[in-house]
C-alpha cells in the first residue's frame, strides 16, 4: 500500500513539475522580449545585408521595447553566421538577417546546416531587381541581340561576379541555360571590382543590383534589361528580360529573417508582425529606395516557400554550370 501511495506521489510532482515548466515557457513567450536581442548578419558591416539590417533592428529597438544589436559574423559565403544561428538557443533573442545568399551558398558547397530544416522563417523584409549591363561599344544593343550575340560566339562573351555561389554568379549562369548560350565567367571577390572591369572594357556583361551601381560610373553603362517580371518604375524605358526576349527568366534580391528551428509560433508571429508594420512605413519604404529596394514582407510560410525553391533553383544552376564544390 505505501509503495503504491509512493509512486502515486511521484507521478504527481511529476506531472506538477511538468506543468511548471509548460507555465514558465508561456510565461517566457507572453512576457517576451525581457532583455536585448542579437540580430546576426552573416556579412562584413557595410554591404547592403548589414545596412538594411541595421535600419530594421533600429526600428525594432523601439516597437519592441527592447535593444536590437546587430552582430556582423561574416565569413563562409554567410555559413559562419548562419551556424551560428542555427545552433542558438530557440528563446527568441538570436535571429539572423540574411538575403537569398543562404540558399545561393547551399548550391555551391556543403553547409554546416540544412537551410531548410535548421531555421524558422520569419519574414521576408525586402526585394531588389537585378539589372544586364554591358561595356561601352558592346555589339548588342538589346537583350534579344545580347541573346544572339551569345549564340553565334559561343564562350566569346564574358561576364564578371562577385564570386564562387554568390547571387551575381548563379544569376548569369541561369540565363546561360534558360537562353542557350555559353558565357565565361570571371569571379571577383565583391561585385565593385567587376564593376571596374566592366567599366574599362575588360568584361563584356554583368548582372548585378542597381544598390551597387547607384552613384557610380557603371550606373552610366548601357542597361539592357532587368531581371523582374515588371518594369521598374524609375527605370520606365528599360524592358524586362522576360519582355525582351521571351525567356522565362525572373530574378530578384530578397532579404529575409530567420531565427533557430524551434521557435515558440507566439514569438515568431510577434516578430512577424512587427517587421511587416515597420517594413508598411512610409520612411522605411524611403530609406530602401535609397538603397535600391522596395519593401517585400511575407508571411512565415512564404518565406519558408522561397527559400525552398530557391534552394532547387540554384542547386540545378550550379549543377549545370559545373560550379559546386
Amino acid at each position: 500500500m505505501f509503495r503504491r501511495q509512493f509512486h502515486v506521489l511521484v507521478a504527481a510532482l511529476v506531472a506538477g513539475g511538468g506543468l511548471l515548466a509548460t507555465g514558465a515557457v508561456v510565461h517566457a513567450e507572453a512576457h517576451w522580449p525581457s532583455k536585448p536581442i542579437r540580430m546576426i548578419v552573416p556579412f562584413a558591416p557595410g554591404g547592403s545585408n548589414d545596412v538594411i539590417a541595421r535600419k530594421l533592428a533600429q526600428r525594432l529597438s523601439t516597437t519592441l521595447g527592447e535593444s536590437v544589436v546587430v552582430d556582423n559574423r561574416g565569413g563562409g559565403g554567410s555559413t559562419v553566421g548562419s551556424n551560428l544561428v542555427a545552433n542558438a538557443s530557440a528563446d527568441g533573442y538570436t535571429f539572423l538577417f540574411v538575403s537569398g545568399s543562404i540558399a545561393t551558398t547551399a548550391a555551391v558547397q556543403k553547409t554546416p546546416y540544412d537551410p531548410l530544416k535548421a531555421f524558422t522563417a520569419i519574414s521576408r523584409v525586402a526585394s531588389a531587381p537585378f539589372v544586364v549591363l554591358t561595356r561601352e561599344g558592346f555589339p548588342a544593343k538589346t537583350m534579344k541581340e545580347f541573346i544572339d550575340y551569345a549564340k553565334a560566339n559561343p564562350g566569346k562573351v564574358n561576364y564578371g561576379s562577385a564570386g564562387l555561389g554568390d547571387s551575381t554568379q548563379l544569376a548569369s549562369e541561369l540565363l546561360s541555360n534558360v537562353a542557350g548560350i555559353k558565357m565565361v565567367g570571371v569571379g571577383y571577390k565583391g561585385i565593385s571590382p567587376a564593376q571596374m572591369d566592366l567599366i574599362a572594357g575588360r568584361l563584356d556583361m554583368i548582372i548585378t543590383t542597381v544598390a551597387s551601381i547607384r552613384g557610380t560610373p557603371t550606373e552610366k553603362l548601357p542597361m539592357l534589361a532587368f531581371t523582374t517580371a515588371k518594369r521598374e518604375p524609375e527605370y520606365p524605358n528599360v524592358p524586362t528580360v522576360r519582355e525582351s526576349t521571351g525567356l522565362d527568366y525572373v530574378v530578384d534580391v530578397w532579404w529575409g529573417v530567420f531565427a533557430p528551428q524551434g521557435l515558440p509560433a507566439a514569438i515568431r508571429d510577434r516578430m512577424n508582425r512587427e517587421i511587416g508594420a515597420i517594413v508598411a512605413e512610409p520612411e522605411f519604404a524611403t530609406f530602401l529606395k535609397s538603397a535600391g529596394a522596395a519593401p517585400a514582407p511575407s508571411t512565415p510560410q512564404a518565406l519558408q516557400d522561397q527559400l525552398a525553391t530557391d534552394v532547387v533553383r540554384w542547386t540545378d544552376t550550379a549543377k549545370r554550370a559545373g560550379i559546386q564544390q
